[in-house]
């Protein structure tokens, strides 16, 4: 490149600056960022479980205990020298919709217990009824209640099951009891023994 067409500032920066300018342009709450070779990331990855170069397993018989070991280790290992940011997993903070089905109300209606279940699958988590084709491009068209009609607990249980062939329909609040309910999002398991992870991104000298 000729002298008069050149950058005022250095073609190249060191791999501390590149970090620095990363951290400052993206910082998303609850989520620690880990910055490293792509290979070598994948790498590890596939070798450990690990998607940061140094890691913690932690294994206890419940993920209660294991959410408060890593909960602790993320609180201390920020302050150990050559330590950039620690994410311990959360494995107990998954939301769920729970649906506990009233069986003697199934069988007043004729109602399986699958024929339920599927309803409430394809209405309320949809169902792929065919693809679309445009051009080498292929997408799927899935089918379920509009938005309005699913968004509450409340607008749930007035999702009208299909009963008796078709003949009528019975609302889904007085087939189940609907709730929400607190569990484990994910849960890992190593040697048959319960198991979370902590990332722990060190910085580079």
């Amino acid at each position: 490149m000729a002298a008069g067409l050149r950058r005022v500032t250095p073609d190249h920066i060191s791999q501390a600056a590149l970090v620095r300018e990363l951290d400052e342009a993206l910082q998303i709450p609850g989520v620690a960022n880990a910055w490293t070779m792509p290979i070598k990331a994948r790498t590890s990855m596939l070798t450990t479980g690990m998607r940061t170069a140094v890691g913690l397993k932690i294994t206890a018989p419940t993920l209660e205990t294991i959410d408060a070991i890593g909960a602790r280790i993320e609180a201390v290992l920020p302050d150990v020298r050559g330590t950039r940011s620690v994410f311990a997993e959360r494995t107990g903070g998954g939301y769920f919709l729970d649906i506990d089905w009233k069986r003697e109300e199934l069988a007043r209606f004729g109602l399986s217990m699958d024929e339920a279940q599927s309803i409430v699958q394809n209405a309320i988590g949809g169902e792929n009824v065919t693809t679309t084709i445009e051009g080498r491009a292929r997408y799927p068209v899935n089918v379920r209640y509009m938005p309005d009609f699913r968004s509450e607990i409340g607008d749930l249980g007035r999702l009208l099951v299909p009963a008796a062939g078709g003949q009528r329909q019975v609302p889904l609040a007085q087939l189940a009891t609907i709730g929400t309910a607190t569990g484990p999002s994910m849960v890992r398991n190593e040697d048959g023994l319960l198991t979370g992870y902590v990332y722990i991104d060190p910085r580079r000298p």
